[in-house]
C-alpha cells in the first residue's frame, strides 16, 4: 500500500489556540494534491479574539488566514473546491450580504461549493462570530473548468445565462 506524504501548514505569526486549550491540531494539511484547512477564526498570534462581535471585520481576517494557510501549502484560493462558513448569533441580511461579498471576492468565478451554517449564540470563544474551513485540490488534479457564458452571476441576477456546454 502506498502512503501519501503529509505536509502540515507552518505559517509564521499565524494565530494559535489559547494556551488553556490542550489540543493537537494543524491549521492545514496537504496530502498529495489535496489541502484541508481547519476552522479559521479572527484571533491574534496568542489566541486572543480580534474584533469581538464584529462579523464583517472578522470575516476579512478569517479569509486572510485561510489564504495564508492554503498558500503555505502550495495552493491558491482558486484551488478551493469546497468551503464552509459557520456563523454565531443573529445575522441580519445586510451582515450576511457583506460577509458573502467579502468571502467570494477571494475566489475566481465560478467559486467553490459553499455552505453557510448558523450554529447558535457563539462559537468556541466569546466574541467570535464567524469561522471558515475549506478543501482545495492542487497540482495536475486541479485543472479548472471555465464558467460557461453568463455563469453564476446571470443565475443570481435572474437573467438568461443560456445552457452549460454539453447540456
Amino acid at each position: 500500500m502506498t502512503t501519501l506524504e503529509r505536509r502540515f501548514a507552518e505559517v509564521p505569526g499565524h494565530w494559535q489556540v489559547p494556551g488553556h486549550f490542550k489540543i493537537n491540531h494543524s491549521h492545514g494539511i496537504r496530502v498529495g494534491d489535496m489541502i484541508y484547512v481547519g476552522g479559521q477564526e479572527d484571533l491574534d498570534a496568542d489566541g486572543n479574539v480580534n474584533n469581538p462581535g464584529d462579523i464583517v471585520a472578522q470575516c476579512k481576517n478569517v479569509m486572510e488566514s485561510l489564504k495564508r494557510v492554503i498558500e503555505n501549502l502550495g495552493g491558491t484560493m482558486g484551488d478551493v473546491v469546497q468551503f464552509n462558513t459557520f456563523y454565531a448569533g443573529e445575522l441580519s441580511y445586510e451582515e450576511w450580504q457583506r460577509t458573502y461579498d467579502i468571502r467570494f471576492s477571494y475566489f475566481p468565478a465560478p467559486g467553490p461549493t459553499a455552505t453557510g451554517i448558523l450554529i447558535g449564540e457563539e462559537l468556541n470563544l466569546p466574541g467570535i462570530r464567524v469561522e471558515v474551513n475549506a478543501v482545495a485540490i492542487v497540482g495536475s488534479a486541479a485543472t479548472r473548468i471555465e464558467a460557461f457564458d453568463g455563469g453564476a452571476q446571470a443565475v443570481l441576477d435572474g437573467t438568461d445565462a443560456g445552457e452549460a456546454p454539453g447540456v
